[in-house]
């Protein structure tokens, strides 16, 4: 019976230049995600991973965490592929818009200001302001009246996203996928299989790093079965969102 493991990358460099790559916690998280999972018989048989560096560096650790159970678990050359459909929009997009929406809207301005000075801090204000000025982001991205140059639109983002469910959320071969992705698809893919009539971004903000949601073939398609779900870290105040 085909089971997909829908994995959100450990904890991102969200303080430094360069985000796309993980910190010693998210490289962490990723271990303990693959140790935890080995030591209850769940072996990877196939792994699908997006494109960026901090996806292919969770599933690089989560193996890691699972060779330490079963250093001989047969890895061929069609064990780990790459899918840049499950990549998350480029954090281009993030500034760009930060960039445009200060101009036009002074309170998005004021938040923006805030959250540069309390960010490289970390923290519960730094975390809410992130999300309150992601959420204007995306909502203005998802309306599609502008788009700077060079930035995709939500729409092709979607149907990029959608493309990946069609290819990978069908029966397999293979009896444990797990798939290595970012926060946005991760909810794009949850409210399209729960058929959910929430927004698409919902579940986005509250996505853990390396959380699991997991889905079982039934009677001809996927169901969940745990969604967002943290087993290898059980002290709460060691878990990210980002």
């Amino acid at each position: 019976m085909s089971v997909i493991y829908l994995i959100r990358h450990g904890q991102a460099n969200s303080t430094g230049e360069d985000y796309d790559l993980l910190t010693d916690k998210g490289k962490e998280q990723a271990f303990a995600l693959g140790k935890y999972m080995a030591s209850n018989g769940d072996f990877p048989d196939k792994i699908i991973s997006g494109t960026m560096r901090r996806h292919k560096e969770t599933a690089e650790f989560f193996m890691k965490g699972i060779h330490t159970v079963r250093s001989d678990l047969n890895t061929d050359v069609d064990f780990h592929s790459f899918d840049a459909n499950w990549n998350e929009f480029p954090s281009e997009l993030w500034k760009k818009y930060a960039e445009y929406l200060s101009g036009t809207r002074p309170e998005f301005q004021r938040s923006l200001l805030q959250f540069s000075k309390v960010r490289l801090k970390g923290g519960v204000r730094s975390a809410a302001l992130f999300f309150k000025l992601t959420e204007e982001i995306l909502s203005v991205w998802r309306k599609g009246d502008f788009t700077p140059p060079g930035i995709e639109t939500f729409k092709n983002f979607q149907s990029r996203v959608d493309l990946a469910c069609d290819t990978y959320f069908q029966p397999s071969n293979s009896e444990r996928t797990f798939i290595f992705t970012s926060g946005t698809p991760i909810s794009l893919t949850l409210k399209r299989i729960l058929k959910q009539d929430e927004d698409v971004f919902t579940w986005m903000p509250w996505i853990w790093n390396s959380s699991v949601s997991m889905f079982r073939w039934v009677r001809g398609r996927y169901i969940p079965v745990s969604l967002n779900f943290l087993p290898h870290i059980p002290d709460k105040s060691a878990r990210t969102l980002y």
